[in-house]
């Protein structure tokens, strides 16, 4: 069974869930001359901002432009552009403008940090799974480190795991297997555990070939007050949890190179269910390689 999911479902991917979208003039920026090599000459600037993560590197005017992929309803891939943007650095916060490309709509949301550690950085993956979001997801910052600083890393000799833990309101619409799914979220445990599994690895994406890249898997862990679904003619209402599980590549003070949803299921009756679905989510340009 796959579930249907469009492209606009899908930009929310990396759409920040606090955010507030509207209409803005100002033009996709270009692609940035990406060629793959981590010389000390190709290496960014780094600015001294408590933003400024390895692998998030929120410096003013750093700019991304991400290919986002699914299978569509015909089994054939769909490909969305995603643009994302350092608008604002602040003295314990950034802001970051997501530009739609199929819609030209912009959207911002705050990034809160610490000495160059990334302590909230808001946004959903559910809709990946699921379909569109009704109204506005709440997803409120509790504790934990979203991602650590690169002192952090090194003290833990690249071993590190760490926790986020937020809590979710929302209410999301979608389709599954041809029947309408709706999931609530009130006032929800979400619970992000991150793991370092490989160091020095090499990876292929549209923005160049990259040596040196770490590799680290996400298990995302979400607290369904309800879903309501109908399962062979008979209406289910439970509560239950979503898990879904990402491996994420990141180029130190480039950022991140690809993610791709590894498995998500899903527990109803004590049983966890796979869910099929297909997510990739990959870097095609950016400037912050200079």
């Amino acid at each position: 069974m796959k579930n249907k999911i469009s492209i606009g479902i899908l930009l929310s991917v990396v759409v920040f869930a606090s955010s507030c979208g509207k209409p803005d003039a100002r033009p996709a920026p270009e692609d940035s001359d990406i060629n793959g090599s981590n010389s000390e000459e190709n290496q960014p600037v780094i600015q001294d901002s408590p933003c400024n993560n390895i692998f998030y590197p929120i410096a003013l005017g750093n700019e991304w432009i991400y290919q986002i992929q699914i299978e569509g309803e015909d089994g054939q891939p769909e490909i969305a552009e995603l643009g994302l943007t350092v608008s604002e650095v602040n003295a314990s916060n950034a802001v970051l403008s997501a530009l739609d490309y199929d819609t030209g709509i912009v959207t911002q949301s705050t990034a809160e940090c610490e000495d160059g550690s990334i302590l909230n950085f808001p946004m959903t993956e559910l809709n990946l799974v699921f379909g569109e979001v009704a109204g506005d997801m709440q997803l409120q910052y509790n504790s934990g480190v979203f991602m650590p600083s690169h002192t952090d890393f090194e003290v833990d000799n690249w071993t590190n795991s760490w926790e986020t833990d937020f809590t979710a309101s929302a209410v999301i619409n979608g389709t599954y297997d041809d029947e309408t799914v709706t999931i609530e979220l009130s006032e929800s445990p979400v619970k992000m555990s991150w793991q370092v599994i490989e160091e020095d690895g090499t990876i292929q994406v549209p923005a160049g070939n990259f040596d040196d890249v770490v590799l680290i898997k996400r298990k995302l862990t979400v607290k369904v007050t309800s879903l309501k679904a109908t399962i062979e003619g008979q209406l289910i209402d439970i509560s239950t949890t979503l898990i879904l599980n990402s491996n994420m590549w990141y180029l130190p003070y480039v950022g991140l190179l690809k993610q791709e949803l590894d498995s998500a299921t899903i527990n109803l009756y004590g049983i966890d269910f796979p869910i099929d679905s297909i997510g990739i989510i990959e870097l095609k340009s950016s400037n912050t390689i200079k």
